[in-house]
């Protein structure tokens, strides 16, 4: 596979902090790679060096001659004086098309992308439909490579089911970073995630997202009984070199030196694996309401003018439960968790509330979130102490849970990234005790561990969680019941997501074909040869395969091997070769069993 773009000891530092250094790694010809890592890691500042509209540090990268590139930053900054034709057709230009073939390009994508009036003006358009016309202008310029920042960020269903279509079919290479795992799973034969937590400074394994997780599991597992072997050699060598000069006269120079590179490498390595376990740590405080009816609906519309959001809606919800708002953008899902928080009294029917209800409200907007004050004041409302599950907690200590490290506490809110800021709202708004959490857009601009450690602690919440969102993966954890805004006032209530999606025609999934035999004889169930040969030896081969994945693992543990990251990679093929050896073996034990069973039944 030829190689797109060569990337050698990359360096990168943004004022004073080191987003990466020594970064080396390469994107191949057809390669759908997933960019992931923490808030913070460099994510969107390598793709802008890769696209060549930011320097780096050091390092040095190559580029195959003749290939084009196209990329699609998080917020495209559009002139608002222009309409879609004239902004596709002056980018499109630029890139070094001309004049007429850039009329016929943009006239092509603007309308595959959905556009039905391209002379309509850029300041018209949703996020969403913005977002629709950078994709536009990007796959006109027939890349070879695809350099996407967060893709699907402020996209409807349409838009991010839409995209995810275009880019399984798209036939040459894409880097994207995202947050959206069903997302990356779907579409990326590569992941890599950037993370100074690696020897390296990144993980990459060929695969998708899930498959990614289980071997970062066994990578981080085998990096920490690293770190054991290492420490026990250490003590030994330690001790030696305490024993004092005269005890090392007969020894040599270079057992001195191996011994201090020992020291370093496994203060390295502590380092790592302490960032390893370094995440943010959510608590809800209870607001301890027992009712099991907390919010009930009785035929509630909500219209604006003749544009009618949901006719005669009744719904009763009580504690641990949590309800999924689905719908289009406009259908009416913020406007119905606004008259449920009492924000807005456009609506007829009745809203009633457990008495002494305690309600907390997440915005996706962020319009509760002011900008020129710093950390420590918003957390604390100006005092160096908040209270916290009524006791009084340090500032400093609660932001801590959030990763918000010393040097971020007297910065203004302004300063704070996307996904720092969002953040900084769940710490504020988890402050509070509730029976009932109202989340619009949670996860937008947070990081996979973030999302991750907030399902975790939403599911383990004893109240009422209401959900608006468009990561699948976060909805499938956490929802028991969806509530469906179709349009037009229509309202369904779904069990599960998948459903919905199929019925409202927004899987690009091929449906499959079910063929159902029918037979009146129960059909006579036998081995083949080949199956009663295996059962001879089957035991005996599961217990070889298991003693040579033991072996491949032990392996690992050579500091020889973990301080080659070569050596590292290859050890790690082989040991997932061999734990996939046991897992088919197993498989075909369990097969057989399985017909035995039934030829017995």
């Amino acid at each position: 596979m030829a190689n797109l773009i060569s990337v050698d000891k990359l360096v990168k530092t943004m004022g004073s902090k080191l987003l990466f250094e020594d970064l080396s790694f390469v994107i191949g010809d057809r390669e759908k790679l997933g960019l992931i890592g923490p808030n913070g890691a460099g994510k969107s500042t390598l793709l802008k060096i890769l696209a060549e509209l930011e320097p780096s540090d050091e390092g040095t990268i190559s580029r195959s001659k003749g290939k084009k590139w196209a990329y699609v930053e998080q917020e495209e900054v559009f002139d608002p004086s222009l309409n879609l034709e004239q902004i596709a057709i002056d980018q499109l230009h630029r890139a070094g098309m001309d004049k007429l073939e850039a009329q016929l390009q943009a006239s092509i994508y603007l309308s595959k992308v959905g556009f039905q009036d391209t002379e309509q003006n850029v300041s018209s358009l949703s996020g969403g439909w913005r977002k629709r016309l950078s994709l536009a202008i990007a796959f006109a310029k027939d890349p070879d490579l695809l350099i996407l920042d967060e893709p699907t960020n402020h996209m409807d269903w349409d838009g991010i089911l839409w995209l995810e279509g275009e880019l399984k079919a798209f036939k040459k290479s894409f880097i994207l970073v995202s947050h959206d795992r069903t997302f990356l799973d779907n579409l990326c034969n590569r992941t890599m995630e950037i993370n100074r937590l690696y020897q390296g400074g990144y993980l990459s394994f060929d695969c998708g997202y899930t498959k990614f997780l289980s071997k970062k599991s066994e990578y981080i597992k085998n990096q920490f009984a690293m770190q054991a072997s290492m420490s026990n050699k250490a003590r030994r060598e330690v001790e030696w070199l305490r024993a004092g000069v005269q005890a090392r006269t007969t020894k040599s120079q270079s057992r001195i030196d191996e011994a201090h590179q020992l020291l370093e490498d496994l203060a390295e390595i502590k380092s790592r694996n302490l960032a390893a376990q370094n995440k943010v740590r959510l608590e809800i405080d209870s607001g301890g309401k027992r009712s099991k009816k907390l919010i009930d609906l009785k035929d509630v519309t909500i219209a604006f003018g003749e544009n009618r959001l949901i006719q005669n809606l009744n719904l009763t919800l009580g504690p641990k439960t949590c309800l999924g708002l689905l719908g289009a953008n406009g259908s009416g899902k913020s406007s119905l968790l606004k008259v449920i928080v009492g924000k807005i009294d456009n609506y007829s029917g009745e809203v009633f509330q457990a008495e002494d209800l305690k309600m907390v409200y997440f915005d996706q907007r962020r319009e509760s979130l002011p900008q020129d004050i710093d950390l420590v004041d918003y957390l604390g409302d100006g005092s160096d102490y908040t209270i916290f599950k009524g006791e009084s907690v340090h500032v400093a200590s609660y932001a801590s849970r959030f990763l918000f490290t010393s040097d971020k506490m007297k910065l203004k809110i302004s300063q704070l990234s996307g996904g720092e800021q969002a953040r900084l709202l769940i710490a504020k708004l988890l402050l509070q005790p509730a029976d009932v959490l109202i989340l619009d857009e949670p996860t937008n601009d947070l990081d996979i561990d973030s999302i991750e450690i907030l399902e975790e602690t939403l599911s383990t919440f004893e109240g009422l969680v209401i959900v608006v969102s468009h990561d699948r993966y976060f909805l499938s954890q956490l929802c028991q019941k969806y509530l469906a805004l179709e349009g037009n006032g229509v309202w369904q209530m779904y069990s599960d997501l998948n459903q919905w999606l199929k019925n409202s025609n927004k899987t690009n999934e091929p449906e499959e074909k079910t063929v159902r035999v029918v037979s009146k004889n129960k059909p006579k169930v036998s081995l083949s040869y080949k199956e009663k040969q295996l059962m001879l030896t089957i035991e005996k081969d599961i217990e070889t395969a298991e003693a040579d994945l033991e072996a491949a693992q032990s392996d690992l543990e050579d500091p020889n091997v973990y301080t080659d990251k070569d050596k590292m990679q290859k050890y790690l093929k082989i040991v997932e070769e061999r734990q996939k050896k046991v897992e088919e073996l197993y498989a075909s034990w369990e097969a057989i069993e399985a017909k035995l069973q039934q030829s017995r039944s």
